[in-house]
Parts: C-alpha cells; sequence; structure tokens
C-alpha cells in the first residue's frame, strides 16, 4: 500500500511539473521579441524605440506610416484584447468561451454594431478611412508574421485572429459609446416612478443641487429639489428594506480633469491633470504611446483598435476628457398592429433578422431580431433610438490630433469629434486653458427631455437633428484660473438646449475645486506633485456628512469609530465602510416607505443628507415616521447587513476588504485558470464619490499630468502595464505606481530614454 501511495504521488508530482514544462514553453514561445519587420505598405522606414517599461516611440516620417507603425506594436502586446474586444462588438464571444458568452452576444447582436460598423466605413471621411486602413495593415502584417505565436490565450484556445479590417476598429468605438452612453436602465427606472407622489419623485431624480459646479450658469437658476410631502404622512411601522445589500459596485463611468493657469502655478505655465474612470479589465483598456512624426512629438494612450492618441499632448496642446453625460439615447413605445408601426394615421413595416450566434462546441442559436426606423425593439414594443446605430453619425478623427498645424486647427478637431459626448479640458503651449463639449447632441421635442418613453405613433416625438457644433459653449482662460470637470453638471440652463437630466453628483468636482481654491488662498503654487495629490484625494464630504447624522444611533464602538472622521475613504479602517451601509439603509428604508419601485440607485446625492439633517417634522411630512426612529431603524439595518457580510468581530472590518481590486481576463473566469491571468486583488483607498474613484472593478483607468513649464517631464500610468502577454515583464510594471502614487514623476515619467537597440520596420 505505502508503495502504491509512493508511486501514485511521484506521478502527481511528475504531471504537475510535466503540466509546468509545457506551460513555461507555451508562456516564453509566445512572448514578443525585439526583432522588427516588413510592412509592405510603409512609405519609408521606421523605428521604434522601447523604454524599460515597453512604453514604445514610434519614429515615423509622415502620420500614416506611424499609424501602420502603431498597428502592427498594438498586434504585438495586444493581439487577445483586439480579438476579444472585435468578438465582444460583434457577438461572437460563444463562439470561444461557450454559452457563458450568450448574455453579450444577444445583446451586441441585437443592437447589430457590427452591422453598423461595417456601414459606417463608406460614409467616412476619406481621410479617416485611409487611417483605419493604415492601421489595420500594421496589425495584420504583425499577425502573418507571428502566426501559431500571438499568445498564450490563442494556443489554449487553439484559435488565430482573421484579418483585423476597417470595421472592426469601428466596432471598438461603438463599445466605448456603450460604456459611456448607454442609459436604457435609467429610462426605465424612470419611467416606474410615474406612480409616486410628485415631490417624492422630484426628490428621488435631482436636476440639480445646492453647490452645483458649473462652467455655464444657469439662467434661471435650477434649484435642487425640496425634502418630500406625502399626503398621507401619518407614522406607521417603519418598513424593513427587503432589497438591502452591501455588495452592490457603485461605480459608475465618470472622470476627472482639470486644468490650472500658470498665474497659479511654480512653473508659471499651464497644468492639465486628467483621470478617466473606466471597468477596470485585464489587460487595461489603454495603451501608452508616443509618436515622433516629422520631428513632432506626441504622446499619450491609444485606445487598443483605434487609431493616434484618443487622451494626450501635441507639441501645442494637452488635452483630457470626462465623460459629459449626454443623453443620446431615448426609447419609443411603439404601437405594432399585423406586424406594422402605426405613424400618425399610417404605418411603417416592421423589420426582422434573423442572427445565428455559434456557441463552442456546436451549437448555435438563432435571434430574431425586430427594429423600426426608430432603431431595434428590445422588448416587446420599446424601441431604442440611439445615436451610436446610425452610421452617419460615427467619426475617428482621432489621428488628426497629429496633423494639426497650430493650437486653433487642433482645437477645431474637437469638431468632428461626433460622440461619446464628452468635456474636453485643455491646456496649451502658449499659456492658455480651457474646455468645451464635444460630440452630437439630439434636439428634442420643446417640452421633453428624454428621461422617459416617448410615444412613437406621435411624429412630433421624432428627434430634430443635433445641437450644431459651432452653439457649443467655451471656456477659455476663465478668471478664476482653473476648469474643473468630473462630470457634474457643467451646462446651465442659460445654454439654448438640453442637454442631460441625469449629471453625475458634483462632489468630486466640488472637491477638486475646493483644493485648488485652498491653494490659491494659501498662495501655495500648484505643481505636478500637487496636481497628482489631488488626483489621489480620498475624501467625500457627502459621506462625511451622513456618517454625523447617524452617529448618534450607532452602537457606542462603531459611534466612536466614526467620531470626528472627516469622509476619506481609507482602506485601512471601516469608516467609510459604514458610512456606506449606512447611506444605503437610509436609501432602502425610505424606498420601501414610499413603495418606490426596486430599481438601481446610487449613493450619492446631497438630497439625502438634506433629509438626514431636517427635523422631525420634515420627516413625518415625508411620510417616514419619526426621525429619531427611522434613524436607529436604518443604523441597526446598516449594522446587521455589514455582521452578516463580513462578521461580529468589528474590529477586523476595513473598507480595503470591500474594496479589494476585481479586474478580470477573459479566461480568468476559467475555473483553475484565474491565478494565471487575472491581476492581483489589492486592497485600495478611494471611493467612487472621491476624487481617487475606486472600487473593485471600477475606478482610474489612467492618471496623466502635463506641466507645460517642463512638458518633456509629462507623467502617465496605467492600472497594470503595457503588456497583454502572461510572462511579459511589463504586464504588471506600472502596478505599484498607480496604486501607491508617484510624487517625484520619476516611475510614471513618460519620456524616458530606450535601453536598447531600436526595432527597424521596413517597407
Amino acid at each position: 500500500m505505502r508503495r502504491f501511495a509512493i508511486r501514485t504521488l511521484s506521478g502527481i508530482v511528475a504531471a504537475v511539473l510535466l503540466l509546468g514544462l509545457v506551460l513555461f514553453v507555451l508562456v516564453k514561445r509566445n512572448l514578443p521579441g525585439d526583432e522588427g519587420g516588413r510592412l509592405p505598405g510603409l512609405a519609408a522606414e521606421v523605428t521604434v524605440d522601447l523604454d524599460d517599461r515597453g512604453v514604445a516611440t514610434i519614429h515615423a516620417a509622415s502620420v500614416e506610416d506611424a499609424l501602420q507603425a502603431q498597428g502592427w506594436l498594438t498586434a504585438r502586446d495586444r493581439a487577445f484584447q483586439l480579438e476579444v474586444l472585435r468578438r465582444n462588438a460583434s457577438g461572437r464571444l460563444a463562439e470561444l468561451f461557450g454559452s457563458s458568452a450568450l448574455p453579450l452576444d444577444r445583446r451586441h447582436r441585437l443592437y447589430g454594431f457590427a452591422r453598423v460598423a461595417e456601414a459606417a466605413v463608406p460614409l467616412l471621411p476619406p481621410r479617416e478611412r485611409a487611417d483605419l486602413e493604415a492601421l489595420a495593415s500594421g496589425i495584420n502584417a504583425y499577425f502573418a508574421a507571428h502566426k501559431g505565436h500571438l499568445g498564450l490565450e490563442f494556443a489554449l484556445l487553439r484559435t488565430e485572429p482573421e484579418p483585423w479590417r476597417p470595421a472592426d476598429s469601428v466596432a471598438v468605438l461603438l463599445l466605448m459609446y456603450e460604456q459611456l452612453t448607454d442609459d436604457v436602465e435609467a429610462q426605465r427606472g424612470t419611467e416606474k416612478l410615474a406612480d409616486l407622489p410628485e415631490s417624492v419623485r422630484a426628490f428621488l431624480l435631482p436636476r440639480a443641487t445646492a453647490d452645483d459646479v458649473l462652467l455655464v450658469p444657469d439662467a434661471p437658476t435650477l434649484a435642487p429639489p425640496a425634502l418630500p410631502v406625502v399626503e398621507d404622512s401619518t407614522p406607521t411601522a417603519l418598513p424593513k428594506a427587503a432589497r438591502f445589500e452591501t455588495t452592490e459596485d457603485d461605480g459608475v463611468a465618470g472622470s476627472n480633469a482639470f486644468a490650472v493657469s500658470g498665474t497659479l502655478t511654480a512653473s508659471g505655465r499651464p497644468i492639465l491633470a486628467g483621470d478617466p474612470h473606466l471597468g477596470h479589465e485585464m489587460p487595461a483598456i489603454w495603451l501608452p504611446m508616443r509618436f515622433v512624426v516629422a520631428g513632432r512629438t506626441s504622446e499619450g494612450v491609444t485606445l487598443p483598435g483605434l487609431p493616434a492618441l484618443t487622451i494626450g499632448r501635441t507639441d501645442q496642446v494637452a488635452w483630457s476628457f470626462t465623460n459629459l453625460e449626454g443623453d443620446v439615447q431615448d426609447l419609443y413605445r411603439e404601437r405594432v398592429e399585423k406586424g406594422r408601426a402605426r405613424r400618425g394615421n399610417g404605418f411603417e413595416p416592421v423589420f426582422e433578422r434573423k442572427e445565428t450566434i455559434h456557441i463552442r462546441g456546436g451549437a448555435e442559436e438563432t435571434l430574431v431580431v425586430r427594429s423600426t426606423s426608430n432603431g431595434p425593439l428590445l422588448e416587446g414594443d420599446l424601441a431604442v433610438r440611439w445615436t451610436a446605430l446610425d452610421p452617419a453619425n460615427l467619426r475617428v478623427p482621432n489621428a488628426d490630433f497629429l496633423r494639426a498645424g497650430d493650437e486653433a486647427g487642433f482645437l477645431a478637431t474637437f469638431d468632428s469629434f461626433t460622440g461619446p459626448p464628452q468635456n474636453v479640458v485643455w491646456a496649451s503651449a502658449s499659456g492658455s486653458i480651457g474646455w468645451r463639449p464635444a460630440g452630437l447632441l439630439p434636439v428634442r421635442r420643446a417640452g421633453t427631455d428624454g428621461s422617459v418613453p416617448y410615444d412613437a405613433s406621435d411624429p412630433e416625438s421624432a428627434w430634430r437633428g443635433f445641437v450644431p457644433m459651432a452653439e457649443l459653449p467655451r471656456v477659455v482662460d476663465p478668471p478664476e484660473g482653473f476648469v474643473v470637470t468630473a462630470n457634474q453638471r457643467t451646462i446651465g440652463t442659460s445654454f439654448g438646449y438640453g442637454i442631460s437630466t441625469d449629471w453625475g453628483h458634483p462632489g468630486r468636482a466640488r472637491r477638486i475645486r475646493d483644493l485648488l481654491l485652498e491653494a490659491k488662498a494659501a498662495g501655495t503654487k500648484v505643481t505636478r506633485r500637487g496636481a497628482e495629490a489631488i488626483q489621489l484625494d480620498e475624501r467625500s464630504e457627502t459621506m462625511r456628512r451622513t456618517a454625523a447624522a447617524l452617529r448618534p444611533f450607532l452602537p457606542g464602538d462603531l459611534g466612536r469609530l466614526l467620531e470626528g472622521w472627516d469622509g476619506t475613504a481609507d482602506a485601512t479602517t471601516a469608516r467609510y465602510l459604514v458610512a456606506r451601509a449606512l447611506r444605503r439603509a437610509v436609501r432602502e428604508r425610505a424606498l420601501a416607505a414610499w413603495g418606490a419601485p426596486p430599481v438601481r440607485w446610487h449613493l450619492e446625492g446631497d438630497n439625502w443628507n438634506d433629509l438626514l439633517e431636517a427635523d422631525d417634522a420634515a420627516f413625518r411630512a415625508a411620510g417616514l415616521g419619526g426621525k429619531d426612529a427611522f434613524l436607529k431603524g436604518a443604523a441597526d439595518d446598516a449594522v446587521a447587513a455589514l455582521e452578516k457580510r463580513y462578521g461580529s468581530d468589528r474590529s477586523r472590518w476595513s473598507w480595503g476588504e470591500a474594496n479589494r481590486l476585481s479586474a478580470r481576463h477573459p479566461l480568468g473566469y476559467v475555473p483553475g485558470l484565474s491565478w494565471l491571468f487575472d491581476p492581483p486583488r489589492p486592497y485600495q483607498s478611494g471611493a467612487p464619490g472621491t476624487p481617487r474613484a475606486a472600487s473593485p472593478a471600477f475606478g482610474q483607468s489612467l492618471r496623466w499630468i502635463v506641466d507645460w513649464g517642463d512638458p518633456e517631464a509629462a507623467t502617465l500610468v496605467v492600472p497594470f502595464g503595457v503588456s497583454g502577454h502572461v510572462g511579459s515583464p511589463h504586464r504588471l510594471d506600472q502596478h505599484p505606481a498607480w496604486r501607491a502614487g508617484d510624487p517625484d514623476g520619476a516611475a510614471t515619467r513618460l519620456s524616458r530614454p530606450p535601453p536598447g537597440t531600436p526595432i527597424r520596420l521596413s517597407p
């Protein structure tokens, strides 16, 4: 028996060692080398320097040659990411990952992203189409030269990528549209509130706060909502919120970007700082890159699959984006009769198409998609109209950033940017700072705002075109000396068009503004280090107010924990964790009392703190019973939920445990492969409502700072690294600086000398 056990154990050890050896060989043979190659479309040789983090600097004689080299380098470092992006947009993930990917495939087949992208390419301006062709040429040259050695993922899945096409790049753009502008669920949720008392509905859907950070003023002033008044406000037994959870991810796509005038900086020149907040994934969304084209330098991040830079700087202008929160998607209730949709006194046909989804293992699923002139029918009679689904709306002008001859020409490029709508914050080498929106914004029927579905049978419900790009507001060199955007309501009522009804909460924008005002009042000049400190600020005034209001109703130890707390979301303590649970409990109890439907709610909002700080009479008028009893019940709910989730030993609770980074690689979902493909899961400070936005699957997708006093010292860091390859030294090498910050700028400086011989790409 013992001999048998020894032989069995030896066999297991040998099998593990053999498996490890096979895996080592697979990893090794799929890592890219530093050799050059041939790009048949080049007009002249291109050289590429790789620095000690693998960040590429492309030296090219023309933009067209630079884009081909970009394609080659993107395929070198992110081939599998390109494949996943393309398949995701076209609804073909199940071909690789099986039935688990069907929900995404169904969604994107319904939207028809692949069809929209295919139709958009012939409609692009010739130069933009040529840019996509140049990028595709470089990607395909790398695919062809490294067939069978494109990544461990391809080897394990036993597949090779198809040639990349310009339509695939447009499909990648559509995925970004989806992440930033798809608000179908918000409109459905708003519609569900129709039967609530008007004051409750207004409270739950605030259009303004008492301290909005506007760049275009209100005229007239848009007031924050009053506290609810419910007609039958007789105190009743406190409701118990059945759907209270502590695990909800409160992240929503957002960003910070601010620019500071040279009058307020140590260098005497403007500073631009940007940190887009997006969903975390492995590899990271962005690919850092530098371009030196005909002697002119541009640098920043590319979005794999799209040409040139998305965020960055040229030798004239540095820029970053935040989501404008513009509403570019409306729902329409169709009246369908016998396969026709009513339009006024007549009808139009409802079109049908069949989509066949192939599933790994040989199975197939057929999806029937119905659509009207408004767009695809999501379910029943509900159609969606969306700027993203009209091929004529799609543009990819990114490479024109590299071509702009002067500052005015560069800024004019944003007029060609048709979506998703963004706040553009910029700072120039000439000394100016500014802001402008960019993107298509629908003009709607007078008196409507698109927040609830329209009656599709009424022809007056149709869009009236788009806000003319020339009429979009601009701010240049404001007297306060800075510009701040963080997804807040930037455009007030003095602008003649409606932009949105669902802006981000202004908490992050207020905090950034206040930090800049404090520095200005103290005479402290802003530096690159100071700008990064703002990006890493972890304080939420919203949560501080919530904790202060409920602290007296907590058990003694938790009450003492929150005493004097300033709202900082520190990973090492439980303060933010408790405050968040308290806020959610208040919200859930109130929603249950008002009979609000179970829709998704965000935890930010000054109106909730206004309620918490109101008197007992206000609580009774709102139908919530006595204030003390309500808040005591909410505090009890919060503590019970926390104990259920994190255990009864409160000394072991921490915000960091609840806020672990949880970025996933597509193959990390395969049982037994998470250890190989997924990145680390460290504790995180910060939170969705703090400038340092952080939740498990959402946060700062990069941090980017340019001081025009020394533009070559611009810094940029992404969550992981430039490489998507398991085993590459550049897969996770930027993670430490992304987590801890880089006050000296040494680890994240984008311009740094290459350690070796350049890569040569020849025609």
